[in-house]
């Protein structure tokens, strides 16, 4: 029995004697080595003072509750300088000071415990042979034991969470390098960072967002260490200063928008006059035989713009086809060729004057009138005509001039960040309209001109990582309207350097932030630092995440 279990029992152990029954099995075991180090002064010893047993519980064997009993000795230590006279053997590779388990299986324990919870994982781990109560599976899972590591990663990857948003926020620390979560810090201030940084020597690398407090922790915690700015934050930074500029003259903006509209209003008023001066029936009579002429005129123009780098929602804008339409035919690769019967505003207009006139007759049933419109060819439904007669004929509403999509304005002044995006990208790529409303507000204001021009300059800088461009583009802004902004980069221009030679980001960071939002929602509330921490959830922090069960302890 003994040769078969001794694969499965820790390696630092020798099987002197098992005892087995249907319930439980008992193994009596003893420490393979001869001899201990005093942990005082490390001074190895052999004389044995006395011995005594510990009971430990270990996982269990086929249903089986097992409980190893550990002969442990007493030693005593030879070196006469030391204040520790008498020691025991360390059994810190089987358990923990003072515990009543193997590592082992406490660390099955506070897996559960961490994945149900405390009354759903005491009735799972008595179905598994190895019971405990609900209390206990609680307080193992808030457990932490030091793991001896003081070593930082090299490659370390900092950035603000929030505990509560708005409110209060912590820190995490992610290595790079093994992209698993070093540590969570309860705030986000510098001392707490440069702390930290000073208990965990070795980092090299520390890539950051360009936050002041995250700059002046690692500065003062590492001073040796090369910090990164994040690409990402430093466009995102360029954005918000543009949109400052932008902010800052909104009376100017929102009188080239109105201008605009306004425009554009009148020329689609001209259009849709255009089209109610030719006649419904010579229109009906000419659009089956151009109606396919159009639609491939309509998808030459679809497949130009989207081969001009449009967007399928910007092509929607400007050609007024259904967005569906539009995905089918670039998937397609080619127009519908269905027929479709065309109507006008409403069908019951074709029948107006013969409706009209049976009305002043005294025919108030609209659904005589329905049928008899029928008969003369009237293909709507009696609900459409039934709503037809009553504005038109009982309350004199009459027809508007213009069509319903004539009347809907085709282009609205747009906010400060879709001011910002239009500034920022390429003028090439944009509808006419948005075209029209970039030119007119950079001949408004220079100054917003200015500053969209260095933004600009500023995105394609970082995107190409262009570091010879940046001592011309601080030298270009300083004094421009993007001078606050020029600023800062200038006081954190060695991270901005590095973020434009080195390949680290905080990206990673950022997957990791959204793990940690699952693993606080799936708490339910109760996601307090003794939960989440690295060194006490980490079935929580590998790949396959479970849910927390709501309503247990």
């Amino acid at each position: 029995m003994a040769k078969r279990i001794l694969p499965l029992i820790p390696p630092s152990l020798v099987v002197d004697h098992v005892e087995q029954s249907k319930e439980a099995i008992s193994i009596d075991c003893r420490f393979r080595s001869t001899g201990a180090k005093c942990p005082d002064c490390r001074k190895a010893s052999h004389r044995v003072h006395s011995r005594y047993e510990r009971r430990l519980a270990d996982l269990p064997w086929q249903g089986r509750a097992v409980t190893i009993t550990l002969n442990v000795r007493r030693l005593r230590c030879d070196n006469e300088r030391c204040r520790r006279r008498i020691f025991a053997e360390n059994v810190g590779d089987v358990s923990w000071r003072y515990c009543r388990r193997t590592r082992r299986l406490e660390d099955v324990h506070r897996s559960i415990g961490m994945a149900v919870g405390g009354e759903a994982g005491m009735r799972l781990v008595a179905r598994l042979g190895m019971p405990v109560s609900a209390d206990t599976i609680l307080r193992i899972a808030r457990r932490a034991y030091p793991t001896g590591d003081c070593e930082g990663p090299r490659i370390l990857g900092v950035d603000d969470w929030a505990w509560r948003r708005g409110q209060r926020y912590g820190t995490i620390l992610v290595d790079l390098e093994t992209n698993n979560v070093v540590d969570l810090l309860p705030d986000r201030e510098k001392d707490t960072l440069s702390g930290w940084l000073a208990d965990h020597p070795g980092v090299e690398v520390i890539a950051r967002d360009r936050a002041g407090a995250y700059a002046r922790g690692a500065r003062e915690g590492a001073p040796k260490a090369q910090q990164v700015a994040d690409r990402w934050h430093l466009l995102r930074n360029c954005s918000d200063a543009l949109q400052n500029v932008v902010e800052r003259r909104h009376r100017v903006i929102r009188e080239v928008g109105k201008s605009l509209m306004a425009q554009i209003d009148t020329d689609d008023r001209m259009r849709g006059e255009r089209m109610k001066e030719e006649p419904l029936h010579r229109r009906a009579a000419r659009q089956p035989h151009n109606r396919h002429q159009d639609r491939r005129s309509l998808f030459g123009e679809v497949i130009r713009l989207n081969g001009m780098g449009w967007s399928q929602l910007a092509i929607k804008r400007e050609l007024g086809i259904d967005l569906k339409t539009i995905r089918k035919w670039l998937k397609d690769n080619q127009p519908g060729t269905w027929e479709r019967k065309v109507f006008s505003e409403n069908p019951a207009d074709v029948h107006a004057d013969y409706v009209r006139r049976r009305w002043l007759e005294g025919c108030r049933n609209a659904t005589r009138l329905y049928r008899e419109a029928c008969d003369r060819g009237y293909a709507g439904s009696v609900k459409t005509f039934r709503e037809w007669v009553k504005v038109r004929l009982r309350d004199g509403i009459p027809a508007p001039a213009l069509s319903r999509a004539s009347r809907k304005s085709s282009w609205h002044t747009p906010s400060s960040r879709q001011t910002v995006r239009l500034l920022t990208a390429e003028v090439d790529t944009l509808p006419p309209n948005e075209q029209a409303f970039v030119n007119a507000i950079s001949s408004a204001s220079p100054e917003v001109a200015a500053a969209a021009g260095l933004a600009r300059r500023f995105q394609s800088m970082i995107c190409n990582r262009e570091i010879a461009a940046l001592k011309q583009w601080l030298h270009d802004a300083t004094t421009g309207p993007m001078s606050s902004f020029a600023r800062g980069i200038r006081r954190d221009v060695e991270a901005v350097q590095a973020a434009l030679t080195l390949p680290w980001s905080t990206g990673p960071v950022e997957g990791k932030i959204n793990k940690l939002k699952l693993i606080k929602r799936s708490m339910y509330g109760r996601a307090g630092m003794d939960r989440i921490h690295p060194s006490r959830a980490a079935g929580f922090w590998a790949p396959c995440v479970v849910t927390w069960v709501h309503g247990d302890r």
